[in-house]
């Protein structure tokens, strides 16, 4: 969680908006990136691990989701492999699912979900 969390504060397409863990302090109609960790496992002994989530992209309009949730598609595909970023290294970057839309059941707000494996390795620097 920490690495997909570190790599997506850090791009410009999320300036200002929230990027967490969880809904907890998150305010109906902010736009947001909801990470959710849905499991994983040892790839290589002692080296790389897998880790999937489920990625919500909640925001003001079904466009600015659907915008907002394809450039992170596209940064999280094509630019964050081979990255060293919060305390781990990216090796590979997989797509479970795309982006697709699905409003917020509770809420009722635009989203789009997304599902990626992630295939890291501890860095030590």
């Amino acid at each position: 969680m920490r690495v997909l969390h570190a790599y997506l504060t850090a791009l410009p397409e999320t300036a200002g908006i929230l990027v967490s863990a969880s809904l907890v302090d998150r305010v109906k109609g902010q736009p947001s990136v909801i990470l959710d960790g849905t499991g994983g496992y040892r790839v290589v002994r002692h080296r790389a691990d897998r880790a999937d989530f489920t990625i919500n992209v909640y925001h003001r309009t079904m466009h600015e989701a659907a915008d907002l949730a394809f450039a992170l598609r596209e940064r999280l595909l094509e630019d964050l492999p081979g990255t060293v970023v919060g305390g781990g290294q990216v090796l590979d970057v997989n797509e479970v699912h795309s982006p697709v839309f699905l409003a917020d059941m509770t809420s009722g707000e635009y989203r789009y979900i997304a599902a990626i494996a992630l295939y890291l390795t501890a860095t030590t620097a």
